[in-house]
């Protein structure tokens, strides 16, 4: 094992994958030290949360103007920047906001329509005012579509078909500016399949093995020629494989037994954190690479706290410093974050702290309306 990979860009921008489960969450970070958490209640209202450097705001959970059928999918291009997408429960359509210089878009009760019809979306950002956008369509078929700074393309409602049968919801990476990578589970062998667009045209699918495969893989980059797929199989392993610029290595198995496959992130090159919920207890186990070892060991893995609802969500603090947030979904609806301070785990390895109830968000009392005292506080914060 000789390489592995970092974050694509300074920002921590995550790609974060859809879910049909309440109990889930996305989390981005637009700059050193803010963090955004984004999830889904069960009114299938968006829930928010920020954290200004201070405090978290609100105290309460804001809820976003929705009813989402999945998870939302959240992700920044740059400083002030958010850009959130979900698939509307009564259309199937995937809608879009944004929040940008102080402001939501279109407005604080609206939304962009952006047609599709798919069972999931998730996003990923190569640069400034980019944004690429995949679905799963009821025919397995993956979907495209992208913000090219200037209008979407395809237009209007209009999605790129990218063909392939799928078990899988897709994932999205970049490893910079033209460069996306799709992977998937084939829904006729159970393997990962794999497809990329290099500035001018897409490839064709190709069969990268491995599996028999289950739930939904990830993709991960650090820069250009560098892209790491992790991918559960039935037994709930870990399974990895990389491209090093040359060449495709793997599959090697990490050991552990997953409901889903774990979180990766990325602090410096070769660096490399990953938490995953364990099949048997719902507690989150933790594995690091420190640029030559594996640690507890190649097949072996820390235990973090729990029990979970959700799967885990992992974000780094910009500059790769070794700092990590790590959030979850206790079994209680309750949100709750650890911190790695780059010496030990805060409040401890098996302690964490709350941040509220994510089944109650804050409703306007007065109005009965989605608008909530945080977003005077979001816009009344200092970009």
């Amino acid at each position: 094992m000789g390489r592995l990979l970092s974050a694509p860009f300074l920002l921590t921008l995550t790609a974060t994958l859809a879910s049909a489960d309440s109990s889930c969450l996305s989390a981005v970070s637009w700059g050193d030290p803010r963090v955004d958490v984004f999830g889904r209640a069960p009114d299938n209202s968006v829930w928010h949360k920020f954290y200004t450097g201070y405090d978290w705001q609100p105290e309460k959970f804001e809820r976003i103007p929705s009813q989402a059928a999945i998870c939302p999918s959240v992700s920044s291009w740059g400083y002030g920047r958010l850009d959130i997408l979900w698939v509307d429960e009564s259309s199937g359509n995937v809608l879009h906001k944004y929040f940008d210089g102080g402001n939501w878009g279109p407005s604080w009760e609206d939304d962009i329509d952006l047609g599709g019809g798919v069972d999931s979306v998730q996003t990923v950002s190569w640069g400034t005012n980019r944004l690429d956008i995949v679905g799963n369509a009821d025919n397995g078929t993956y979907l495209h579509k992208a913000w090219t700074g200037t209008d979407y393309y395809p237009t209007g409602l209009q999605w790129e078909d990218l063909g392939g049968n799928f078990s899988s919801v897709p994932y999205i990476a970049s490893w910079g500016s033209d460069r996306l990578d799709i992977v998937g589970i084939s829904a006729e062998t159970d393997s990962l399949w794999h497809k990329y667009w290099e500035g001018t045209t897409w490839s064709e699918w190709e069969d990268l093995g491995g599996g028999p495969f289950v739930g939904n893989p990830i993709a991960t980059s650090w820069g250009p020629e560098s892209l790491d797929l992790w991918a559960t199989d039935k037994k709930g392993i870990l399974n990895h494989k990389f491209w090093d610029g040359v060449k495709w290595n793997g599959w090697e198995k990490l050991g552990g037994k997953f409901s889903e496959t774990p979180r990766v992130v990325h602090w410096s090159k070769g660096k490399i954190d990953i938490v995953g919920r364990n099949a048997d207890d719902d507690k989150y186990y933790l594995k690091s690479f420190d640029g030559e070892n594996w640690n507890p060991s190649f097949r072996d893995w820390w235990v973090l706290s729990g029990p979970y609802s959700s799967e885990p969500r992992l974000i780094t603090k910009t500059q790769g410093q070794n700092f990590l947030y790590l959030f979850g979904i206790d079994t209680d609806n309750v949100a709750r974050m650890q911190i790695w301070s780059g010496y030990d785990w805060q409040p401890s390895a098996q302690e964490t702290w709350p941040l509220g109830d994510v089944s109650k968000p804050y409703l306007n009392e007065k109005s009965d309306s989605f608008v909530s005292k945080a977003q005077q506080v979001l816009l009344d914060t200092e970009l």
